[in-house]
């Protein structure tokens, strides 16, 4: 059972505690205790507050206050996400950029991203209603998952994807998961989806979560290939694009359904646009 975020021990008082309802997926908190304020966050995996504690110890993330099997709590940083800033998209790459290359330095031992295990994850949890797809839909969408997946085990064994490749990708460089504090300090934060995993991922879902141009790969590239040795593979990087279209919709796809909140089925369309998906499959949701 879920333990009271007012009984955590961190607590000695607790006067308010406000849901935040900003997010898509966690249930987060603004906590109001001990005449301070704190951000406390439901955790899903272990891997969560060991990035988190390691991160707040090389500045680029709040600092950890407490943690359990069910609870990380952390400084709460007043101030409005990157998405909300006022910067051209090319300012907020490059400060993205900039805190993904500090994280890919984390040395870690957390999971390995298994892509596989991504999608059959998302697909065995009745991604649709059976009213929004037939059956020759869904033989579809199984069809080009394997597709997907093969497509990228392919390059990686291409260009020899061994463990020395891979690195601590946060694995959701939302521009909503970057703070910026009141002093113009950003913040990394959320590391729900962290992984290790070859940097083209990170970049590649970089690019999907905010639905960057494609045009604005080569910057990208660039920034990165600027701040470390690490020699970009644009194949496998568009691969892994591929793949983050595909788990980025069938997640969304999958929330609408139980919700059924239209913002869902939109955000679901505006990443299986870039795919061969979209006229069989999107009409329906």
């Amino acid at each position: 059972m879920l333990p009271p975020l007012s009984t955590l021990v961190c607590f000695n008082t607790v006067d308010t505690i406000v849901p935040i309802t900003a997010g898509l997926s966690s249930q987060c908190y603004q906590v109001f205790a001990d005449k301070k304020c704190f951000f406390a966050k439901q955790v899903t995996t272990t891997d969560e507050p060991i990035v988190s504690i390691y991160a707040a110890s090389n500045n680029i993330s709040p600092s950890v206050i407490y943690h359990d099997e069910h609870w990380l709590i952390t400084e709460f940083i007043t101030g409005d996400n990157l998405s909300l800033e006022q910067q051209s998209i090319d300012e907020k790459i490059r400060l993205a950029i900039k805190l993904m290359v500090q994280c890919h330095q984390f040395k870690v031992e957390i999971n390995k991203l298994v892509p596989e295990n991504v999608v059959n994850y998302l697909l065995g949890k009745q991604v649709f209603a059976p009213q929004r797809l037939s059956t020759q839909q869904k033989k579809d969408l199984q069809h080009y998952s394997e597709s997907v997946i093969t497509s990228l085990n392919v390059t990686k064994n291409t260009v020899n994807s061994t463990s020395s490749n891979l690195v601590c990708c946060h694995g959701d460089i939302n521009f909503s998961n970057i703070v910026m504090s009141l002093e113009n300090k950003a913040y990394l934060v959320d590391y729900e989806c962290v992984c290790l995993a070859p940097a083209e991922y990170d970049l590649a879902m970089l690019v999907a979560v905010n639905n960057i141009n494609e045009d604005k790969l080569p910057l990208l590239i660039e920034l990165y290939q600027k701040h470390t040795e690490y020699e970009i593979n644009q194949t496998l990087l568009k691969n892994y694009l591929q793949f983050c279209y595909f788990i980025n919709g069938l997640w969304y796809a999958r929330a609408y359904d139980n919700s059924d909140l239209v913002q869902f089925a939109h955000l679901a369309k505006q990443q299986w646009q870039h795919l061969p998906l979209q006229q069989n499959l999107l009409f329906n949701i």
